[in-house]
């Protein structure tokens, strides 16, 4: 109960960071802490190819938890090669009604996690920016809301986080060590993989699948 109010309160803080730092840097890459929208278009390429690498139906549900403004929806809306569904969740209220006047067709929605059964939940950097410096706290934040979004989803999860030698938490960046990180997840969830793509190399991929 005392996790759950406190990851809450991240959330919130998160909520407060968000927008002062869109504020200033408008709606752009760089007011969701992307460096640039060509390092954020390679991260949607790389998701891209997990998702098509993993899906085995022709019209996957998909959950994008931590949506931001849903450039991903419009970049898979060109590159994805199936038709899809997708759903938009973020917990910052700010970026939803900016989603919903983009996209009059689409649902999204205030929350951190599915509140709807997906097939696949879809992360990407969405727990990189830390709220908090405490480490092992932080990283029971991010198993609190895999879990939540696991539960969700059908056939599994991809997300990913930023990586280094060690896991540490540097300028409220959350690093993990991969290999610590996979047998975190694996103890949770069983069937990971991890994957790893020089265009981002400070990126670790997961796939985390249900069967």
């Amino acid at each position: 109960m005392l996790n759950n109010f406190l990851f809450h309160s991240f959330n919130f803080l998160l909520t407060n960071i968000y927008n002062r730092n869109v504020k200033r840097f408008g709606y752009t890459p760089r007011g969701l802490f992307w460096n640039s929208k060509d390092s954020q278009f390679k991260r949607f390429k790389i998701i891209t190819r997990l998702i098509e690498e993993n899906i085995d139906q022709k019209a996957p549900k998909i959950a994008d938890v931590g949506c931001g403004y849903g450039d991903l929806l419009i970049y898979l809306q060109k590159e994805l090669k199936v038709k899809f569904h997708y759903d938009g969740y973020d917990i910052n209220k700010q970026f939803i009604e900016l989603c919903k006047k983009k996209h009059k067709n689409i649902n999204f929605f205030v929350s951190d996690s599915p509140s709807e059964v997906c097939d696949f939940s879809i992360m990407n950097g969405t727990y990189n920016f830390a709220v908090y410096e405490n480490l092992k706290l932080w990283e029971k934040y991010l198993e609190y809301n895999l879990t939540k979004c696991f539960q969700k989803s059908d056939k599994g999860m991809i997300f990913s986080l930023q990586q280094a030698k060690y896991s540490e938490i540097v300028n409220s960046i959350f690093y993990v060590n991969k290999d610590l990180m996979e047998k975190k997840l694996m103890d949770l969830f069983k069937n990971v993989k991890s994957f790893y793509f020089e265009d981002t190399p400070r990126d670790i991929y997961f796939v985390i699948l249900k069967s």
